[in-house]
């Protein structure tokens, strides 16, 4: 009996050094792609125990050289706030009465005022404002002075120093305030008039927060928005399609005076006028006694809003604002790029991860200073996999062939819906990072970052990473 036993284990031992051997071949070859002939690329491949202990590499090359990630990064992002808050929390955006002002608190909630997310619910970006405008109204306030915002829970640097500057228009470059609203957008619905005659256009939410300089005229599909950098000063040219209306998103600059400018001019279509001014003060909110204030309204949102934002649709601001929070959480200052970076690097040696691994400049990936071995990410994984917290952070994951970055991911094959995970894109960097399901039943995490990557080339690097998987879950299921 124990001669068979014997014979038994060592088959398992063969057969597990067979399939690496095999998978690393198969691997090898996909990675000769003439795609990659001037890349780096670092990949690791572990299968799940039953605990973290019990988990096994399958595949590993260049696994621990730090590389850049992309929005990789928003997995350690994503994880260390889990860890710290626990799936539990709850942002808070409050609006106090003083007298005769009202106070505006933010709490760094990516979400508020979110059109994307909102949509699903059925609201509209100033629904909650409304809401708040019905319910001074209820109180029999006839009018406000000043309205102030509180945004002291994050420092005033919106904008991340080392973020590509030529892109600040762009919706994924949206700036980072401790008051978000509506991502720090505005939408421009534009409608055309008659061909050559200068276009006509709406602001969502219908504010005065810019300055429009429209040139833009009806005649073809290449409407043009810039935004001057540090300045709410847009310039609309071009030409917009004769054929209806277009819509175009344009980030905003300083948006907790963004935020607080669109609930003034809420208030004062409510009905109820404001005579005095719109205006930051950071802190106020905690130095007057508690006595002194009187409470309008609270709008929470649950973290796992933020976690699947994140990751699942991959937006950089509630990435970054998570990043920002936990630097406040944990230093009990502003939160700040410096601290919240701290903070996640503070999680990733929780972890087990040595400092040779990583180096951080913000929560999202964008920045290419952001530097992550693929062994480091693979940590991360399996920590929240063993976790108390598995199902809130493999809920957050994009679901292949379903939805967020990966509904387009391994469609007609059966891999769909047994990838979940986070792909990562910036110019000359495609990554994708997670977890399959494979056919022999068992959980392997995966991680696998190219760098060097040809100009345009991500939807190629794309298909070579499914490759990766697809030889995964075929040597598994032929020794299972």
């Amino acid at each position: 009996m124990k001669q068979a036993v014997g014979l038994a284990c060592g088959l398992v031992v063969l057969l597990a050094a067979t399939t690496r051997a095999d998978l690393a071949g198969d691997v090898e070859a996909i990675l000769k792609d003439k795609l990659l002939a001037k890349a780096t690329v670092g990949i690791e491949i572990v299968r799940m125990g039953k605990a973290d202990s019990d988990s096994k590499p399958v595949y590993e090359r260049e696994s621990h050289a730090p590389l850049m990630p992309a929005s990789n990064l928003k997995l350690t992002t994503t994880s260390a706030a889990l860890d710290k808050f626990g799936p539990d929390f709850k942002f808070h955006t409050a609006l106090l009465q003083h007298n005769d002002d009202l106070v505006l608190v933010g709490d760094g909630d990516p979400s508020f005022g979110d059109a994307e997310y909102l949509k699903r619910v059925g609201w509209k970006p100033t629904t909650v404002y409304e809401n708040w405008a019905a319910q001074l109204k209820k109180l029999g306030v006839k009018s406000v002075h000043d309205v102030i915002v509180d945004d002291g829970v994050f420092d005033d640097v919106y904008l991340q120093p080392h973020w590509p500057i030529g892109q600040i228009d762009h919706s994924y470059m949206a700036e980072v305030g401790g008051l978000n609203f509506d991502a720090n957008c505005v939408t421009f619905v534009i409608q055309p008039t008659a061909p050559g005659k200068q276009v006509d256009y709406i602001l969502v939410p219908n504010t005065k927060y810019l300055t429009v300089d429209n040139t833009c005229i009806t005649g073809k599909n290449e409407v043009q928005l810039g935004r001057k950098p540090g300045t709410n000063e847009v310039i609309m040219r071009g030409e917009a399609p004769a054929s209806g209306a277009s819509s175009l998103l344009e980030t905003i600059h300083d948006p907790p005076m963004y935020g607080v400018t669109v609930l003034s001019e809420t208030i004062a279509a409510s009905g109820i006028p404001v005579s005095g001014q719109v205006k930051r003060d950071r802190g106020i909110s905690t130095r007057h006694p508690s006595g002194e204030w009187k409470v309008i309204g609270v709008h929470e949102t649950p973290l796992a809003v933020a976690l699947a934002r994140a990751n699942k649709d991959s937006v950089n601001l509630y990435a970054e604002s998570l990043c920002k929070r936990l630097g406040h959480e944990v230093s009990h200052e502003s939160g700040s790029w410096e601290n919240g970076t701290a903070a996640v690097g503070a999680f990733l040696k929780k972890a087990g991860i040595p400092d040779s691994e990583f180096h951080l400049d913000d929560g999202s990936g964008l920045s290419r200073q952001d530097h992550i071995a693929p062994h480091a990410l693979i940590r991360v994984l399996t920590y929240d996999f063993f976790s108390p917290n598995h199902d809130a952070f493999l809920n957050s994951l994009s679901v292949s062939g379903s939805d967020g970055t990966l509904e387009d991911r391994f469609r007609g094959s059966d891999l769909r819906h047994r990838v979940i995970g986070k792909s990562g894109f910036i110019e000359g960097v495609s990554c994708l990072s997670g977890f399959v399901k494979a056919r022999d039943n068992q959980w392997y995490a995966f991680s696998i970052m190219m760098n060097g990557v040809p100009y345009k080339s991500n939807s190629l690097a794309k298909a070579l990473q499914e490759k990766i998987i697809h030889a995964l879950d075929s040597r598994v299921s032929e020794r299972s």
